[in-house]
């Protein structure tokens, strides 16, 4: 059998692991070898090894027509960094699960830091989100919603960089045009206020120029506050 064919789905050229580092520690671990034969490999195991690194999602290891193998791997998404106030750091990723940083590689994702301390692997946001006690008093379900909302909008993925969270528990945006403050205030009623900001950018904007306003305030229902330079 010899060695597999590796093939691995990336999210946004967020390579943590290839095609060599995924070989390396499989023989590493003894689990494949260029003169192994195919009752040498098992199966079930280099699955459950992939499986519980850190960087990937989903693993597929299979036998092909005649004396061919592969594997083949999906790595986790990454949609946001926390920066922790305890100087730690982790990523938030697409399924609702913090991730742990790569040795391998940086991903460029919206960046979050404040008040915030998020240091427990073994949380999943989605869990939170549906536990009505625990919703009022964790702060991860918000973080989650506002970056899986920014990371699947074309503007705000551009547009809104870094999110910070004050004492009171509210959000700050800082764009990439503009020096503003974004002033979002709480998670509730998120997408009336991404979909009110995104109009002012695309019309107000437009007509007062990216320098003018210091903050722009969208918390509150029906209307935009704004305070000038």
């Amino acid at each position: 059998m010899g060695l597999p064919t590796i093939t691995i789905d990336m999210y946004k050229e967020q390579l943590f692991l290839n095609e060599a580092d995924v070989l390396y520690k499989l023989m590493d671990k003894q689990l494949v070898g260029e003169d192994f034969k195919y009752s040498d490999i098992n199966f079930e195991e280099i699955e459950a090894y992939l499986s519980s690194l850190n960087e990937i999602s989903a693993v597929k290891v299979f036998a092909n027509v005649g004396d061919e193998w592969g594997i083949h791997i999906a790595l986790r998404q990454p949609i946001a960094r926390i920066f922790n106030l305890d100087g730690s750091s982790c990523y938030i990723d697409k399924d609702g699960s913090l991730m742990p940083l790569s040795d391998n590689y940086v991903a460029h994702v919206l960046t979050i830091n404040g008040f915030v301390n998020e240091t427990n692997f073994n949380k999943n946001i989605i869990d939170v989100m549906n536990n009505d006690s625990l919703k009022t008093i964790e702060i991860i379900d918000d973080l989650y919603d506002i970056s899986n909302y920014v990371c699947s909008d074309k503007f705000f993925s551009s547009q809104i960089t870094h999110v910070y969270v004050n004492a009171n528990k509210e959000f700050e945006f800082i764009p990439r045009v503009g020096r503003q403050r974004i002033l979002f205030g709480s998670s509730e009623d998120l997408t009336g206020k991404f979909k009110k900001l995104k109009v002012f950018y695309k019309e107000g904007m437009a007509k007062a120029g990216w320098g003018k306003y210091d903050t722009i305030n969208v918390k509150y229902k029906n209307q935009i506050v704004c305070s000038k330079r």
